[in-house]
């Protein structure tokens, strides 16, 4: 059953579908949509990468924190601006569509 939590006053819905990798091994792998546009920012609900905490929220954007399945690299922080619907590693923007890569 998905999990949906809004932030940034309501503005950004964060989406989770809890896995079981394994026994008592869940993985909550996000998906992101702007309320306001309707825009998806981020799906990685097909993905290995596990929504651990999210960060410096803000009503302009909020940082989460990701970790790789099955944890055994350090947790990345990806940033999302509202303000240009913008995603950032390390400051560095990266594209949605190449996101999965970036990470990898």
């Amino acid at each position: 059953m998905s999990e949906t939590t809004l932030y940034c006053n309501e503005r950004l819905a964060i989406t989770v579908e809890p896995r079981e990798m394994r026994m008592s091994h869940w993985l909550y792998a996000p998906r992101v949509v702007d309320q306001r546009s309707g825009r998806l920012l981020l799906d990685l609900s097909d993905s290995l990468w596990d929504l651990i905490a999210t960060a410096d929220e803000t009503a302009s954007g909020i940082d989460l924190l990701l970790r790789k399945y099955p944890g055994d690299r350090p947790a990345v922080t990806l940033s999302i601006s509202l303000e240009d619907g913008q995603l950032r590693i390390a400051g560095r923007q990266v594209d949605a569509s190449v996101l999965a890569s970036v990470l990898d």
